[in-house]
């Protein structure tokens, strides 16, 4: 199940080092919970194991990251934390949002990895030219597929205009 169709979704902003990613899973009055990503090994630290055990018990964790200049956004899965061993299973990706303009349209791509399908939405910026947004279901096309901004518009624009 995609992590968009949660209800119940509350965003941990982590602090990034160079080496490691800390999140404070939760703060109280009394007492706090930490969990550290290294991230050369994916080697998990916290200041609490028990506490940690008793949070994972009820939380389920993904990554989510946005381009504040692009606003691409990609979300992994949940992630699989083997306790015993203390390390982080390798992550994937459960969708991703690409959003790209050219001199005329809005093309707003949402790829949904489980599900193996990607919607489509070409929009035109100007708003005063009548036009209803296009909208296509196509097979995935992660965004690991396009090699710039220009190969992107170029397949883009093919299926639109074949669809």
């Amino acid at each position: 199940m995609d992590v968009e169709s949660k209800a119940d979704i509350s965003y941990l902003r982590p602090t990034v080092t160079p080496s490691y990613t800390e999140i404070d899973l939760l703060i109280t009055y009394s007492d706090a919970l930490k969990l550290y990503v290294l991230h050369k090994t994916n080697k998990i630290l916290t200041n609490s194991r028990q506490g940690l055990t008793r949070y994972l018990s009820s939380h389920k964790l993904f990554l989510q990251t946005t381009c504040d200049r692009c606003y691409t956004q990609i979300e992994s899965r949940y992630l699989d934390f083997n306790l015993d061993k203390a390390v982080i299973a390798a992550v994937g990706i459960s969708s991703e949002r690409l959003m790209v303009t050219d001199r005329d349209n809005l093309y707003q791509m949402n790829s949904y990895f489980m599900a193996d399908k990607t919607n489509l939405i070409v929009d035109k910026l100007d708003k005063t030219r009548p036009f209803s947004p296009t909208s296509l279901e196509l097979p995935l096309l992660p965004k690991y597929r396009f090699r710039d901004k220009k190969h992107f518009l170029e397949k883009i624009k093919t299926y639109v205009l074949f669809s």
